[in-house]
């Protein structure tokens, strides 16, 4: 298919990593993009068209447009770039046009990935048991549950549907802060009807403490086809995340480990049959926990599209049919991903901050100096970037915002 044929792919617009990545990969190729909403990503040089769409955290307006869009064929390619746009696409799945139905995972997978409750029912790595995790709908509940799983625990969102992202969670050390933290979450605005859908989200997660986690999160990402199976996988480790025991990552590093990658995708092929992936993996001595799958793309992308694995551009050429060979990769341990602003900051936050979030383990083979390139953006398209970084200075809850207010804003969940 040559560049004059290609089809437009839709991105909602925000101001976040995966957005910017789908903007670089595809607009390099002469991929149209069409930018609906509000953000940094439709001031990009790869930018083709611009509409209005109604907000997409308010599923009652958003997701009839999208249906309405979709039968009229305006709509064909939907870039999967957050846990709400991978829901709604699942939701609509049978609208869109056969070739792009295949790449787009049905209902229940994205519930079973996006939904931790059901996640840690479904997953398990080679024999090991889950994470105890428990889900009680009220504060007594959730007193005697701690007991069983006992402190320190994490208390966090069910899935991100519902509450938004803004909920990160929090590290909880005894009962009296668990009475104190154990609360319905508010519903997201906008997000009402998912909550009537879902009303089990507005309860928090209860989940045992490992130590490990804020050392050795590792994930493993890649793509997989409906027929062909995984079409490339890469493994990497969080390095520095924010907040510490329940963060997004703020430093990932490529690195190369074949057991990891072995048990990270015998979790994906159980529960994921199709699309984008990234699979977080506790490791605690021998064992490995599988602890989260976003099935869509995520942080840091950039990170596999510098190391060969453009997941965005394999991902159109998959929904027009073009079904890639499986892809191996060459070694390229010493390479990292920074959230460039989050890293200054935080480095200048002082000595306090890089101890509360830099990981203390370094696996053998990154002795060697890394080349580091950016998470949100690149240089090559410097408006978006930009413009998203200082989205992150002004957001009220940013970790950007934290650092500037002081140090105070350390203890406090924030959102990047």
């Amino acid at each position: 298919m040559t560049r004059e044929l290609f089809p437009p792919v839709a991105v909602f617009d925000n101001y976040w990593a995966t957005t910017l990545a789908f903007a670089g990969s595809l607009g390099r190729r002469g991929v149209p993009l069409h930018f609906y909403g509000s953000g940094a990503g439709r001031w990009s040089r790869h930018c083709t068209r611009r509409f209005r769409c109604p907000p997409v955290e308010n599923t009652a307006q958003f997701l009839p447009w999208l249906s309405e869009k979709l039968r009229g064929g305006e709509i064909t390619r939907v870039a999967p770039t957050t846990d709400l746009i991978a829901y709604y696409m699942s939701r609509l799945r049978d609208e869109f046009p056969p070739e792009v139905r295949r790449t787009i995972a049905p209902l229940a997978e994205i519930e079973s990935c996006l939904i931790k409750t059901r996640f840690a029912e479904l997953c398990s790595v080679a024999g090991e048991p889950a994470l105890a995790t428990a889900a009680p709908d009220d504060l007594n509940g959730a007193v005697k549950a701690a007991s069983d799983l006992g402190y320190p625990l994490i208390l966090k969102p069910k899935s991100h549907l519902v509450v938004g992202s803004a909920e990160r969670g929090r590290l909880i050390n005894n009962v009296a802060e668990l009475r104190r933290c154990y609360r319905r979450y508010r519903v997201h605005p906008g997000q009402e009807r998912l909550a009537e859908i879902h009303p089990e989200l507005c309860w928090p997660l209860m989940q045992r403490y490992v130590s490990s986690a804020r050392d050795r999160v590792y994930s493993v990402s890649g793509i997989k086809d409906a027929d062909g199976g995984v079409l490339v996988a890469s493994v990497s480790y969080k390095r520095e995340q924010w907040p510490p025991d329940v963060g997004v990552s703020t430093v990932q590093v490529a690195c190369n480990d074949e057991r990891i990658l072995h048990a990270g995708l015998q979790v994906v092929d159980r529960l994921l049959s199709r699309g984008i992936f990234e699979i977080e993996l506790l490791a605690d001595g021998d064992r490995l926990y599988a602890i989260d799958l976003n099935p869509r793309a995520f942080g840091f992308v950039a990170l596999d599209i510098a190391r060969g694995a453009d997941l965005p551009w394999l991902w159109f050429r998959l929904t027009v049919g073009e079904v890639e060979p499986v892809i191996k990769q060459s070694a390229q341990p010493a390479l990292e991903a920074r959230h460039g602003l989050l890293h200054f900051l935080k480095r200048a936050a002082g000595r306090g901050a890089r101890r509360a979030t830099q990981s203390r383990f370094e696996p053998p083979d990154q002795a060697a100096p890394r080349v580091s390139i950016s998470m949100l953006g690149d240089w090559s398209d410097p408006l978006p970037m930009l413009i998203s970084h200082l989205y992150l200075m002004r957001h009220p809850r940013s970790f950007a915002r934290a650092q500037l207010l002081g140090r105070r804003a350390l203890r406090e969940p924030v959102a990047l």
